[in-house]
């Protein structure tokens, strides 16, 4: 027997009927694996975004205490309902007001996060029963509104180490959520999460 004989199968490739196999079954696999990709994606860029937020927080608070002066992290909804953020020292000892940030009096000293609508940022899941953090049924109040720190969406920091007690959401406007929580006597930020499905929210580091 020549070699061309020995070689028969291997040599003359796959059939119709193999080939067609082979389609199937990296069709399925991409139909598990785009999924799942498009949701760790998700979950990646949210963690970023509370990521970068809560930095900004951090900063915040060690400049009111370091500088001993009142320091606030400042919200601002833009007219395409994007957000910023960014953060503002008290320059004349009246505490953060938006007239003083306009006049330049609270000096912004630091750089300005954009979250953009419909990417992961600040934000709050639809269609959802979203639970309240604090453990009381579901989350109500305005749902157009993530940033939960009173009428004026300026986290404030004091001297002494204090906040203004906030929540701020944020989603990657598919599954998942994260909460950033300041609490006012001490301004320590607590970080949660939640996604689709679950009760109620889980404690995380980042």
């Amino acid at each position: 027997m020549g070699p061309r004989e020995r070689g028969g199968r291997g040599e003359r490739g796959f059939s119709l009927s193999e080939t067609v196999a082979l389609v199937m079954v990296v069709a399925i696999i991409l139909v598990v694996a785009v999924p799942n990709l498009h949701e760790a994606n998700g979950a990646a860029a949210l963690l970023g975004a509370a990521g970068r937020l809560r930095g900004l927080m951090f900063r915040c608070r060690a400049d009111a205490i370091m500088n001993q002066r009142a320091t606030g992290l400042v919200f601002e909804r833009q007219p395409d309902s994007s957000w910023r953020c960014y953060i503002a020292a008290d320059g004349d000892g009246d505490g953060i007001l938006r007239r003083d940030i306009d006049s330049l009096t609270d000096p912004v000293i630091s750089e300005i996060l954009e979250f953009a609508p419909e990417t992961a940022g600040l934000g709050i899941l639809r269609g959802e029963f979203v639970p309240d953090p604090s453990g009381r049924g579901r989350l109500r109040g305005d749902l157009s509104d993530p940033v939960r720190a009173g009428r004026g969406d300026i986290i404030t920091f004091t001297p002494d180490g204090h906040a203004t007690p906030c929540s701020v959401y944020l989603t990657d406007h598919r599954a998942r959520m994260r909460v950033l929580r300041v609490y006012g006597g001490t301004g320590r930020v607590n970080s949660l999460v939640w996604r689709s499905g679950w009760s109620g929210w889980r404690r995380t580091a980042l």
